[in-house]
């Protein structure tokens, strides 16, 4: 289908449609770093799959306000919590059985591979 937005629609490949991508700030601007606290795995897909480290504190902000002037909990902002909290530990179980099955099949090319190596890295982390 051609567009009148899309001079070049012809030169598509089949099933070439849109994509989607994540574009990072790096890309626009190498002199950002950012540091996370914890696991960099697991931080980088709480805020690109749970929620932004802003929208986390807003949500902490609203709960903090309402406690200090003791009013009543905003049920919307702790339903946002709770979800985010189910998914930032679905995430972490995700990541840590990711982490155990990757050093598994690496060990077991090791075996394969180099047995003799195999037996002494074995040896040196039980010591």
């Amino acid at each position: 289908m051609s567009s009148a937005y899309d001079p070049l629609w012809m030169f598509r490949l089949p099933l070439s449609g849109d994509v989607n991508q994540r574009i990072t700030a790096p890309w626009f601007s190498p002199a950002i770093t950012v540091n996370y606290a914890g696991d960099a795995a697991i931080e980088d897909r709480v805020v690109t799959e749970v929620a932004s480290y802003g929208k986390q504190l807003g949500w902490l902000t609203e709960v903090a306000i309402a406690l200090a002037k003791k009013q009543p909990l905003p049920s919307e902002t702790l339903e946002q919590l709770e979800a985010a909290a189910r998914r930032i530990d679905a995430i972490k179980k995700d990541i840590k059985r990711s982490t155990v099955e990757v050093a598994t099949e690496v060990l077991d090319r090791l075996e394969r591979d180099d047995p003799k190596s195999y037996r002494t890295l074995i040896r040196r982390r039980q010591a």
